[in-house]
C-alpha cells in the first residue's frame, strides 16, 4: 500500500478543492455565456473581461490534479515549497476573481442614477462563491503542506548516517598541561601539473 505524504485532512481538501472549482468553473462559464449574449461588443469585450479568471481557475484546476497525483509518492515531500508557492500565488488571484465577481453580481447604474442593466446574478454568485470556497481551500492547504515541509529538528535525520560528535583531545589522558600543536603545512601536490 502507498504511504500518504500529505496528512488526511489535507487530501480531503485537495478532494473539496475539486468540488468548490467545480462551482467557480460553472460560475465562470455561466458569467460568460451571459456576458456575450448581453454586451455589444461581445467578442473583444468578454475575451478581455474574463481572460484572467480562466487562466486562475485553469492554474488552480492544474495544482489541485498534480497535488492529488503526488500525494501518494515521494515527489510531494520534494516539492512541498513549490505547492506552497503556487498555492500563493492562485490564492491571490482567486481572492480578486471574488472581488470582480461579488462586484460584477449587482445591477449597475450610471452616475445620474439611471438603471444601465442588471447582470445575470445566479452566475456571477456561483462564481463568487466558487472563487470563495477555492480561497478558503487553499489557505487550510496552505497550513497542511506548510506544517509537514517544517525542516527536522535533528538536519542528518534525511542523511541516514548521523555523525559522531566532535571530541578533541588536548594531551594524554590525567595530564592537565596543553599540549602545544604546531601547524604542518601539506606536501600534497595535484599530479596534473
Amino acid at each position: 500500500m502507498a504511504r500518504l505524504h500529505i496528512h488526511p485532512v489535507g487530501l480531503f481538501l485537495l478532494f473539496f478543492g475539486l468540488l468548490s472549482w467545480v462551482v467557480a468553473l460553472g460560475g465562470l462559464g455561466a458569467s460568460t455565456k451571459d456576458c456575450t449574449q448581453n454586451r455589444a461588443d461581445k467578442a473583444f469585450s468578454c475575451a478581455n473581461t474574463y481572460q484572467l479568471e480562466w487562466w486562475t481557475i485553469w492554474f488552480q484546476f492544474i495544482l489541485l490534479v498534480v497535488m492529488i497525483l503526488t500525494c501518494f509518492t515521494a515527489a510531494f515531500d520534494k516539492a512541498r515549497h513549490i505547492y506552497l508557492t503556487y498555492l500563493g500565488i492562485v490564492t491571490t488571484l482567486l481572492t480578486w476573481t471574488a472581488r470582480n465577481f461579488i462586484t460584477n453580481s449587482f445591477s449597475q447604474y450610471a452616475s445620474d442614477g439611471a438603471f444601465l442593466k442588471s447582470y445575470k446574478s445566479d452566475a456571477y454568485n456561483a462564481a463568487a462563491a466558487g472563487a470563495v470556497l477555492l480561497c478558503i481551500t487553499n489557505f487550510a492547504l496552505i497550513i497542511f503542506v506548510g506544517l509537514g515541509a517544517a525542516p527536522p529538528s535533528n538536519p542528518y535525520t534525511s542523511l541516514g548516517n548521523t555523525p559522531a560528535p566532535l571530541s578533541v583531545q588536548t594531551g594524554t589522558l590525567g595530564s592537565s598541561a596543553p599540549v602545544e600543536q604546531k601547524y604542518q603545512p601539506s606536501t600534497y601536490q595535484p599530479s596534473n601539473f
